[in-house]
């Protein structure tokens, strides 16, 4: 019974290993003038990077540290959730709310 637990937790060990040593690789191809951080410039041809780059950079300073870089992959990314109805489309978009009149008399949106 000991022999495949320690064999699981050595494959397990291995991989994490091999992961952490291709985001090496890629934090360092990504490092264009090699001074050990990645700006949004450097890293603009990646769009998962571009989108996690401001909430990867947790100190602020415009640019992604080696360990910054690593953590992006639990960076959680909000996204705009579409309308439930699309009938009911902002005046932006060229749709309208219909309005009605209060007993105050103040307009109010549907």
């Amino acid at each position: 019974m000991r022999v495949p637990v320690a064999l699981f937790l050595l494959l397990c060990a291995t991989a994490a290993h091999a992961d952490k040593e291709s985001i090496e690789r890629y934090f360092q191809a990504l490092d264009l003038n090699g001074d050990g951080y990645v700006s949004l410039a450097e890293a603009a041809g990646d769009p998962v990077i571009v989108n996690r780059f401001d909430k990867g950079d947790r100190n602020r300073d415009g640019k992604l540290s080696e360990k910054e870089f690593a953590r992006l992959n639990k960076v959680k990314v909000r996204v705009a959730k579409a309308p439930k109805d699309r009938q009911d489309a902002s005046a932006a978009a060229g749709g309208r709310k219909s309005v009605k009149q209060t007993k105050a008399g103040v307009a109010a949106a549907d």
